[in-house]
């Protein structure tokens, strides 16, 4: 078995035509190594996921395949948005050091057999996970899933278009969270980028209820807001009108991505905190509206998303890895949000060619999809990179 990770991307018009591709430029970096394979399609060929697994799996003789469908894939400094692609790689990991689970549903007993089982046997430390977009509430089973095998877990939620997002875990497969729990001696570094900034302190949810928050620090939702805002030297002046859910006006801008809200994770030393989309303010009634739960006591600040800030953390995040890293990486998997790439770099290739320039030329796939998993939690705007050793 060769001790080597290698990976391919490719591009076309046809699903055959890129699996081939795939295939040759595999074979071509030496003896394909039995283990663990990863793939990753873009949504258009979201559809033809199960023709792709069956072409490779007979072509490369690799028996053991997860991942799934995203908005755009990525490899070694190149990702691909809105055209047929995919996204390989091998891992040469033996069949035990590893488990395979299908989608585990919202009222799934996770503690039963054979995922049970197998937590039991590798006593994991890592797993990756791939989480169904059309099931959002099976997303509240990553604490659980999490403590039962007291695993760090990594991942993202796919995407599909029209056609649904799917699910590899051997096979083709729908719904849940689906994904692979490696074993405990398997040696593994993690980075996370958010792509926000504070623009200013850390308040306390004094009145909300769902997804409005009326009061912070016993003080006026939006007057906090508006007040930071005009504070924010890169910010802009809130149209008095704008309102949540309505059109035009502030409330568009907050909607489509400037400004979010942080929900501070509990019980963490380091200032982590998940961004939820601010939908939109309303000035007469004082009211904000978050597309997450704000309750009583959560702690909260305002967050900007730009460019800037985006490339600054990554660089800070793989700085970060680089000083742990007790040797150099085998391969790397990265899950990013839909709103970075493109939307937040420039171009679809700039955040992958940072990651290169950053770590050099490794073996690496991943996918953009609606959401990333780090540790126990849900995030949005982030990239989560894992690193094998």
């Amino acid at each position: 078995m060769s001790a080597e990770f290698i990976a391919a991307h490719a591009s076309g018009e046809h699903w055959a035509a890129i699996s081939s591709e795939l295939a040759e430029k595999l074979e071509r970096q030496g003896d394909i190594p039995d283990g663990l394979a990863f793939l990753y399609v873009s949504e258009p060929l979201a559809g033809d996921i199960g023709s792709i697994l069956t072409f490779l799996r007979s072509r490369l003789g690799v028996e053991f395949w997860v991942g799934t469908s995203g908005v755009g894939v990525c490899g070694p400094g190149r990702a691909y948005f809105g055209v047929p692609a995919a996204s390989v790689m091998i891992a040469p990991l033996a069949p035990e050091r590893f488990h395979i689970f299908d989608p585990i549903r919202i009222d799934a007993d996770i503690d039963e057999a054979p995922l049970q089982d197998a937590i039991a046997r590798l006593e994991p430390l890592f797993g990756l996970v791939h989480a169904d977009p059309g099931v959002p509430e099976a997303l509240k089973l990553l604490p659980e899933l999490a403590r039962v095998g007291s695993t760090y877990l990594v991942g993202g939620v796919g995407a599909g278009g029209e056609k649904g997002a799917s699910q590899i875990a051997n096979k083709v497969t729908h719904g849940g969270l689906s994904g692979v729990l490696f074993a405990g001696d398997t040696v593994v570094q993690v980075g996370l980028s958010q792509a926000c900034s504070p623009i200013g302190p850390v308040h306390r949810v004094t009145e909300g209820r769902g997804g409005i928050i009326s009061m912070l620090d016993d003080k006026p939702a939006y007057q906090v807001f508006a007040d930071e805002l005009a504070s924010d030297e890169n910010g802009f002046t809130l149209n008095p009108g704008s309102k949540p859910g309505g059109e035009g006006g502030a409330g568009a801008q907050i909607g489509t991505g400037r400004y979010h809200v942080a929900f501070m994770v509990p019980g963490t030393d380091t200032g982590d905190f998940v961004v939820r989309n601010l939908m939109g303010v309303d000035p007469q009634n004082n009211l904000m509206a978050v597309n997450d739960d704000a309750r009583p006591g959560d702690a909260v600040r305002f967050v900007r998303r730009d460019s800037a800030t985006a490339e600054q953390d990554l660089r800070r995040m793989l700085a970060d890895l680089q000083r742990r890293l007790p040797g150099r990486p085998r391969g790397a998997v990265y899950c990013s949000c839909v709103a970075r790439g493109p939307h937040l770099f420039g171009t679809e290739n700039r955040e992958m060619m940072i990651i290169q320039e950053e770590l050099g030329d490794l073996p690496l796939t991943g996918f953009y999809g609606n959401g990333e998993i780090c540790n126990d939690r849900f995030y949005a705007y982030t990239g989560v990179l894992t690193l094998f050793m």
